[in-house]
């Protein structure tokens, strides 16, 4: 039985937007964008219009999404697989001609064999540690590691890349753009050949805005700025991009004023955190027909500033409307404003309904 809610409306004139300003942006500065379609599963309806508004280069983290978009938009596009490979994934690599980012000596002794087999030249993008302390190889590895790449006759380096805030919260600064212009040029003496430095990415935008250059920086991976007009590492909407062009509706299927039992032991809820308890009293709460299954509500933002979300369960997601004007009913929709980790679960979600606004999308799309 096919349902309308939960559902997930994807604006395609709010992106279109985006994808016009940063374009225009990255004319400015000289850099090539790369658009990171892992935060929508590369979903085929968007990875198409990204194309059609006029980028060519697409990254994701996930070997099985860009097989799809390799498919989906031809040999013309460049792909990125951006979380370090697996060794079974090594041959399809070749095979579809993606670009992985590396980070061990093995892993690209591997790529040159595979690629000799084949009889061709694999390009490889070398994963350098910016400061964040997730991927890449360190300043002091490179050295070696350039030694080797001279013997690997069947590897080009197309490129460094290194990503910062994702995991450490490490911000990009003039020092660490310093220090990957400097690997790059080491790279491009000794390999005496052109090298690409990649950043990854949004998070790079505010620094840019205060004066610092660009200079040495070939390339840019666009995915929460491009998606969402966000920048989330500094907290903040960006002004100059458009937000809103994802929208998560629910349906309300119980109203009630509600108070956590005070009495008893206090334990921990079904995914092992510490729950939220009211003890001021009952208060109106209202549920609604989704949940952390199909979305991540720390990233749900309410038009209503007098209702607060209380938590979310697999199938239930929980708001406190007491102080709200509005009368809530059961049957009503309510509506979010969706963050990255929300569209990336409700991506992932079956039971989420994706619907497409704005631009005219393919037929049966």
């Amino acid at each position: 039985m096919a349902s309308l809610y939960p559902r997930l409306e994807v604006n395609l004139d709010v992106l279109e937007e985006n994808a016009s300003i940063l374009l225009g942006k990255c004319r400015l500065w000289g850099i090539s964008p790369v658009v990171v379609t892992k935060g929508f599963l590369a979903d085929p309806v968007l990875a198409q219009a990204f194309r059609d508004f006029g980028f060519s280069s697409f990254a994701d983290s996930n070997l099985a999404n860009l097989v799809k978009l390799r498919n989906l938009l031809g040999s013309q596009v460049q792909l990125f697989l951006i979380r370090l490979p697996m060794l079974e994934e090594l041959d399809t690599l070749s095979m579809y001609g993606i670009l992985p980012f590396v980070s061990h000596a093995e892993v690209l002794e591997r790529l040159n064999g595979i690629a000799r087999r084949l009889g061709k030249v694999q390009p490889v993008v070398l994963a350098i540690e910016g400061g964040d302390g997730r991927e890449g190889m360190l300043f002091e590895e490179i050295p070696e590691v350039t030694k080797l790449l001279r013997h690997l006759s069947h590897l080009s380096v197309y490129g460094i890349a290194t990503t910062f805030a994702c995991l450490s919260g490490v911000l990009p600064d003039y020092e660490a753009l310093r220090r990957l212009v400097e690997v790059k040029n080491f790279l491009q003496e000794t390999l005496e050949k052109n090298v690409v430095l990649s950043v990854g990415g949004t998070t790079f935008l505010a620094l840019w805005e205060e004066g610092c250059s660009p200079e040495g920086v070939d390339e840019i991976r666009f995915g929460e700025a491009l998606l969402f007009g966000s920048d989330i590492s500094r907290k903040r909407d960006i002004p100059w991009l458009k937000q809103g062009a994802f929208v998560i509706s629910a349906e309300v299927v119980e109203v009630r004023k509600k108070e956590p039992l005070q009495e008893g032991a206090s334990g921990y809820d079904a995914f092992g955190e510490k729950p939220f308890r009211n003890f001021s009293g009952p208060r109106k709460r209202i549920l609604v027909a989704i949940g952390k299954q199909d979305v991540d509500e720390n990233q749900l933002y309410f038009d209503d500033a007098h209702v607060t979300i209380v938590g979310a369960t697999s199938n239930y997601l929980i708001l406190d409307v007491e102080e709200s004007a509005k009368s809530y009913r059961v049957g009503d929709v309510v509506s979010f404003r969706a963050g990255y980790g929300a569209v990336l679960r409700a991506f992932l979600s079956p039971y989420v309904v994706k619907v497409y606004r704005g631009r005219k999308v393919r037929k049966g799309e």
